[in-house]
């Protein structure tokens, strides 16, 4: 019998028989395996009290508290307790003095806490468990045992099983057997073995199953030698012993890849159909061969390698390329026609959650993985069709499964180690598995949301994963945060309870889902009110008490701030920037509805509402038709207060000048050339994530990628999906800031026909100062530029400052070779080889067919203005390539200083030159005569494509020459073609030459039209000898890789990543003066230094991850850039280019020994000994730790 002795007043209420010593704590449950259920259904750590007297008790006399120092924590609620009589307080941290469900106001630890019943008048401890209860096991709970109605003895109990609210009559247990052993652990194989179970208890059997099922004394197979594995195995097991508790079901998963890359189409033990309503619209996107007439068809099968143009290594290889997440459960948890999740998926609630086992395994050994039981249901909104065979899921960690919280770092040093739950989120209304869609690239809703985290936002995080379910591989998924209340209270500081999150629900309306709504119903109120307001100084007095700020714009603890502008901002730039039409404000429901958004907001903090990027699938274009989508509004939803969203109020905000001015400040910083959410910027970003999960997306391909009436989905399909990805950017980047620059808002806030001008971004950029020999000269796309050197603005109001000077910008003379309407000579091929004798000089193309202007076909009207040789009928249904021939003549090789080739095309093209290749877009591999190109949309067709193929000058010759193209379309009856070029040679004219001797800095701006560009504000260095940065001339000075943890200010402002700190310190070791512009780097990190940067001799610049964090942490340190990307925590190179390409700085830096190890997240940054460029830059000799913790950038 495991009995504890306690510490008492007295000898409880043995000893001290007046009222005060009648109340006593009975039983103790600090985990939630009972199934004893709060009002809501939810399962809770609990006190059972007794009243062991024969009067009654009033409790708001008493306390309970789990802190010595606090010993009046949690006052018991107003009621009477009759003699006999139990209360069962759930110790969950919600703080409510209900007398029919009381819940404490903080939660007990299942490993042992301390715990005591108080009288309050006299702050007199009648009941204590000290130093702390005794540690409970799984199944357990702890208290005194009855005789008939008695309450007997002063000795703790270990009861088998819980009795809340009644008298403590269950048989007192012996320890738990210890738990199992494994003699090869959890892992990837690739040739069978032997695993040997063991537990340390003799006598102890021990049970285990194959298929998933739990063990139990009862049922599965008794363990008696060892267990041979030669394919992908599902090990459960558990160990019994009489009058023992039992272990707790372990649980090891053993994959094959060699097995899994041949998985059946009818696995043993598994279902083929299951019965289930599908909407008849979710059938049809399901496709034929989906459902028939005994329900929907399970899918199983692998494609094997050879239909996916791949080696079976290879398949494997992309198993292994990513971790993977096992889920194990009892088949019937998933497949039950009436209780498994997955034959009904549009189940919700905690009535709906399955117990599983989930275990992470790394089969690159790059982190440890873990084994942990948890809850799964499925989440999402498409998800839920029955139709759908890849449904979303999300895990919950509680006490009924195992931990109360899954303690691992899913992110590294990205986010928190703890968590509640955790999403499995996978691409469904663009999917392969659902709708068997060519856009399927499973990077559209972690580029938003990465997005705003590169914008210094807080935002949920996500890594991918191989998903098993029972040992069958489902798929690739992504581990996603859950925006609530835990995660504000994890990352903004505080507890749960001070929280609200509110998110659209399906009803496409806004709800709390943790808290109340009472603070976001506020800000909807003074928002309308503030929008509605006519007095510009009632307007302010609105907009400031929205941020909590009193009428002197200081900040008022007394009222609640409600707005985080600068949060807003960010989100609302990610939502026009991706095009999101599906929140948050949905084009689905007319505009008039809102949908996929969280925010969080702590009620006693003073950082207002977060707003989160949240399933962004129906973004960049993954709609046909919705490259230029224009999501600025302003849209109806959010008049009412259930349609109340983010946009809403955005859309009110812009009716303050402030807020605007802010606005177009943050959108012209960050959409600009170099800025965070700029076209280089934006590429590199989802760039990095196709990195990461092409690796592996073969095995996608491979699992979702085919059915019945369509060919096998391969990685070439996904790679041309991420190539119209990237073309999406390029154009967003050039649409976005012509969609704000244009913006509309309702006046006075209420939705009318006429809307009033709200510019959000000047759509004329500052000028660009170029450095020449005796001074330097302006770039300008179109205007004149105004200038000043004195530190003044060039414009004054909406004029020319007194004072300013003008200057002719830069400019191009241009002669064009072949023009719009030149002559063209066309052939199109019908079968054989092409060859590359069609596309040289002295080709005889006199057979060919001759015309002028634009070549192609439409069916509808976008291209029939642009066509003069129109091929429909030769080429529609017959074919998909047209080879052209546009012939000039050199009377002598002019001297140029560019040459470009533009073109109008759609879909693909390959350029030659005098029979040398200048230039593709869309068509990979060899020419074929019925080759096929990769989809080109209407609107980017319509834009002039620019190749700078300068370096190909010298193919001109004198005489004849011929621009040759060869012109394919996506498929054989595309309903469009076009060809336009246009070849041209430019010298440049250089514009007004500013001397600048004598001159620190220079301010100007662009006069075009009427309208001022934003400004230009640049340091000079004209007193110095100044020259673009070469080879040699920096060193990579200071490296803080790994920095230390953020402090709890840092944390209540949003910055809780350690990469928050990171920096890159650069020293400019020469004598001159150096140009930095154009320098970026795209190994390891990524950044690009658009604008000028002089150095002086011998100084220091900073590259950051995050300037907010830079900011905190190194007030005095000016940051000359971020950059994109972390500075990995182990291995790892950077290398910085000049802007020609050419290696400047590099450094491949190490946390093993002998690099210095404090330096490895114990505060210290990595320091170069010496200045000196001499020597090998990467030579752990050469460095050492910073003087101070948090390093000194910018210092030496």
């Amino acid at each position: 019998m495991m009995i504890y002795r306690i510490l008492t007043v007295g000898l409880l209420f043995l000893l001290l028989p007046t009222a005060r010593a009648e109340l006593l704590v009975s039983e103790v449950m600090p985990g939630t395996e009972h199934g004893y259920l709060d009002e809501n259904g939810v399962s809770n750590d609990w006190i059972e009290l007794y009243n062991a007297g024969r009067s009654e008790l009033q409790l708001e006399r008493f306390s309970l508290t789990d802190d010595p120092e606090s010993l009046t924590k949690w006052q018991l609620p107003e009621a009477r307790l009759q003699p006999g009589q139990f209360l069962v307080v759930f110790a969950s941290g919600k703080d409510r003095r209900n007398a029919s469900f009381p819940h404490a106001n903080f939660k007990l630890k299942s490993g042992g806490e301390y715990l005591a019943l108080v009288l309050i008048e006299e702050q007199k401890i009648i009941q204590e468990f000290a130093p702390s209860l005794p540690p409970v096991q799984k199944g357990q709970s702890c208290g005194y045992p009855f005789e008939g109605d008695q309450l007997v003895g002063d000795r703790l109990t270990m009861f088998s099983r819980a009795t809340p609210g009644s008298r403590n009559d269950a048989p007192s247990v012996q320890p738990r057997v210890k738990d199992t052993k494994f003699s090869v652990d959890r892992g990837f194989y690739h040739k069978p073995f032997e695993v040997e179970v063991s537990s340390a208890t003799k006598g102890a059997e021990i049970r285990y199953t194959l298929d998933g099922s739990p063990p139990s004394p009862e049922e599965g197979l008794v363990y008696e030698s060892p267990i041979q594995i030669d394919s992908t195995s599902i090990l459960r097991v558990m160990a019994w012993k009489e009058n023992y508790l039992p272990t707790d079901i372990d649980t090891v998963s053993y994959i094959f890849p060699s097995q899994v890359i041949r998985q059946p189409a009818r696995p043993e033990g598994w279902p083929t159909h299951y019965k289930a309503k599908v909407n008849p619209f979710f059938a049809r996107i399901a496709g034929e061969g989906a459902i028939d007439e005994k329900g929907v068809i399970v899918k199983y099968a692998m494609a094997s390698p050879e239909t996916l143009d791949a080696q079976p290594e290879e398949l494997e290889g992309a198993l292994l390329a990513l971790p993977s997440i096992s889920i194990v459960t009892d088949r019937r948890h998933f497949f039950d026609s009436e209780t498994g999740i997955h034959v009904k998926p549009e189940g919700r609630g905690r009535k709906w959650e399955r117990p599983v086992s989930v275990e992470l395994i790394d089969p690159q050994g790059r982190e440890p993985g873990f084994q942990v039981d948890a809850g799964i249901r499925v989440r999402g909104g498409h998800s839920r069709s029955a139709a759908c065979q890849k449904h979303g899921y999300r895990l919950y960690f509680r006490k009924d499964y195992g931990p109360g919280e899954l303690d691992y770092p899913l992110f590294g040093d990205e986010g928190v180690r703890r968590f509640d739950d955790i999403d499995l989120r996978t691409a469904q209304n663009y999917s392969y598995h659902y709708s068997d869609s060519s856009h399927h690239t499973l990077v559209r809703d972690v580029f938003s949301r990465d997005c705003q985290r590169d914008l210094g936002q807080p935002y949920t995080r996500s890594r991918y994963y191989h998903l098993y379910l029972n040992g069958l591989y489902w798929g690739i998924y992504q581990t996603q945060e859950h925006a609530e209340a835990s995660y504000g209270a994890r990352y903004f500081g505080g507890k749960d309870e001070e929280f609200d999150v509110l998110k659209a629900k399906p009803s496409n309306d806004g709800r709390a889902t943790d808290g109340k709504d009472q603070g976001w119903r506020q800000l909807w109120k003074i928002a309308n009110a503030m929008a509605r307001e006519e007095s510009k100084e009632g307007k302010i007095h609105l907009f400031r008490r929205l941020q909590g700020l009193n009428a002197n714009g200081v900040s008022d603890p007394l009222l609640p701030a409600y707005l985080n502008v600068d949060n807003l901002i960010d989100y609302m730039l990610v939502i026009f920037l991706t095009g999101n039409f599906d929140g948050p404000v949905t084009q689905f429901a007319g505009n008039f509805a809102t949908n996929n958004w969280f925010s969080i907001w702590r009620r006693n903090g003073r950082e207002g509402f977060h707003f989160f990027c949240h399933d962004s699938e129906h973004s960049l274009a993954a709609e046909p038709g919705t490259v230029a989508i224009n999501r600025v509004g302003p849209f109806v939803a959010g008049t009412s207060y259930d349609q109340f969203n983010p946009q809403w109020l955005h859309q009110q905000l812009t009716s303050v000048e402030w807020y605007c001015d802010r606005f177009r400040a943050r959108a012209e910083e960050v959409l600009s050339v170099g800025g965070i959410l700029s076209h280089s910027a934006n590429l590199a970003r989802m760039r990095h994530r196709s990195q990461e999960v092409g690796r592996a997306m073969l095995a996608e391909c491979a699992r979702w990628g085919w059915r019945a009436e369509q060919p096998v989905k391969t990685k070439q399909d996904w790679s041309e999906a991420i190539k119209w990805l990237e073309q999406v950017l390029e154009r967003r980047a050039e649409l976005v800031p012509q969609q704000l620059a244009t913006a509309m808002r309702f006046p006075r806030g209420v939705p009318a026909r006429e809307l009033v001008a709200v510019p959000l971004f000047n759509p004329v950029q500052a000028p660009r100062f170029i450095r020449r020999e005796k001074g330097g000269t302006f770039e300008a796309e179109s205007g004149v530029v105004y200038f000043r050197m004195d530190g003044l603005d060039p414009m004054e109001g909406e004029d020319v400052r007194a004072g300013s000077l003008m200057a002719r910008p830069d400019a191009l003379v241009s002669k064009i070779l072949v023009g719009e309407n030149s002559p063209v000579r066309i052939d199109i091929p019908r079968g054989g080889p092409l060859g590359h004798e069609w596309t040289r000089r002295d080709f005889e193309d006199l057979v060919w067919r001759e015309g002028k202007g634009g070549i192609g076909y439409d069916q509808r009207e976008d291209y029939r203005d642009l066509i003069g040789v129109d091929v429909e009928e030769d080429l529609f249904g017959k074919g998909t390539t047209v080879l052209a021939r546009y012939n000039f003549d050199l009377s002598e090789i002019p001297a140029a200083d560019l040459m470009m080739l533009k073109l109008k095309v759609e879909d693909g093209f390959v350029a030659y030159l005098n029979g040398v290749e200048v230039g593709r877009e869309n068509v990979p591999g060899r020419p074929e005569w019925n080759g096929k190109a990769l989809s080109r949309p209407d609107d980017v067709a319509l834009r002039w494509l620019a190749l700078d193929i300068t370096k190909h000058l010298p193919l001109l010759r004198r005489g004849k020459n011929v621009l040759a193209i060869r012109l394919v379309n996506e498929r054989e009856r595309s309903s469009d073609l076009l060809l336009l070029p246009e070849l041209s040679l430019a010298n440049e004219v250089l514009g007004t030459l500013i001397e600048i001797a004598g001159r620190d800095r220079i301010k100007a701006r662009i006069l075009s039209e009427n309208q001022w560009g934003t400004l230009l504000d640049e340091e000079l260095a004209s007193s110095r000898q100044v020259r673009p940065v070469a080879e040699g001339d920096l060193l990579i000075s200071e490296v803080m890789y790994h920095p230390p943890e953020p402090d709890e200010r840092a944390r209540a402002m949003g910055l809780t990543r350690r990469s928050d700190f990171e920096f890159l310190e650069l020293l400019n070791v020469t004598s001159d003066a150096i140009d930095l512009t154009g320098m970026y780097c795209r190994e390891g990190i990524y950044f690009f230094l658009a604008s000028s940067r002089i150095v002086d001799p011998g100084k220091r610049v900073v590259i950051a991850r995050n300037v907010n964090g830079m900011s905190h942490r190194y007030p005095e340190c000016a940051v000359m850039t971020t950059y994109q990307g972390n500075l990995g925590n182990g291995r790892e190179s950077i290398v910085i280019r000049a802007a020609n390409g050419e290696e400047i700085a590099s450094v491949t830096y190490d946390d093993e020994d002998p690099w210095p190890s404090r330096a490895d997240g114990e505060g210290y940054s990595l320091v170069l000994r010496s200045s000196s460029s001499e020597g090998e830059p990467s030579d752990p000799d050469r460095w050492r730790i910073s003087d101070r913790e948090g390093g000194s950038p910018g210092k030496p």
